[in-house]
């Protein structure tokens, strides 16, 4: 079995970004039957999609995992994607989108197609704080797996996908001088990972 795992490059100024610390750190590497590669995402609403096709065309992944930073306390799986973006919130390119709709011709909500309870259990199992989330936000992370589930939906690709959003690492909350930001070592956020890949 083949999976994808993605992150983001850093963004909202930030010098790194703990997806992409991921991605990077489980590039090439097997866990069990599962053969891992991994590609680094930019935050750029005209890159993103060639970017990962690419990544699916060229690996056919059995799995995609992507992965994002959110100012949460846990590891959080996304449950569904909202066909609904920022029209406020330009990405690291400048490129602001021009509706609020996704997809004019989308479904308002698609879920993902990896269940995520069976893998929260798991993950607190370990002792690793994580939840179920039912909003990705309406920035590049829900919007990133809107795409992904909407390729599923039409039969362009047949893979299984879900987003997981990790906390920013300690040394973003030393960067910003935010004490207060929810934070979890990258080592934790990596051991994570590995119970969710091994729980697939």
């Amino acid at each position: 079995m083949k999976i994808l795992v993605t992150g983001f490059e850093p963004f909202d100024g930030f010098s790194v970004n703990p997806s992409a610390e991921l991605a990077k750190a489980f590039q090439g590497r097997t866990i069990g039957e599962h053969r891992i590669v991994s590609v680094v995402l930019s935050l750029d609403y005209n890159k993103i999609l060639d970017e990962v096709s690419k990544a699916i065309n060229e690996y056919a992944p059995n799995f995609i995992l992507c992965c994002g930073q959110a100012n949460r306390a846990s590891i959080a799986i996304e449950r569904i994607a909202v066909n609904a973006q920022s029209m406020k919130r330009a990405d690291n390119y400048g490129n602001t989108p021009e509706t609020d709709i996704i997809d004019p011709d989308g479904p308002a909500g698609l879920f993902s197609n990896i269940d995520p309870h069976p893998l929260i259990e798991a993950l607190l199992k370990e002792g690793i704080p994580a939840s179920v989330s039912y909003h990705a936000g309406i920035y590049g992370c829900n919007w990133l797996l809107y795409k992904l589930m909407k390729w599923v939906e039409d039969g362009e690709y047949d893979y299984r996908v879900t987003f997981i959003h990790v906390p920013p690492l300690p040394s973003q909350a030393i960067e910003k001088e935010k004490p207060e930001l929810a934070t979890m070592p990258l080592n934790t956020i990596v051991c994570a990972l590995e119970v969710i890949i091994k729980s697939l």
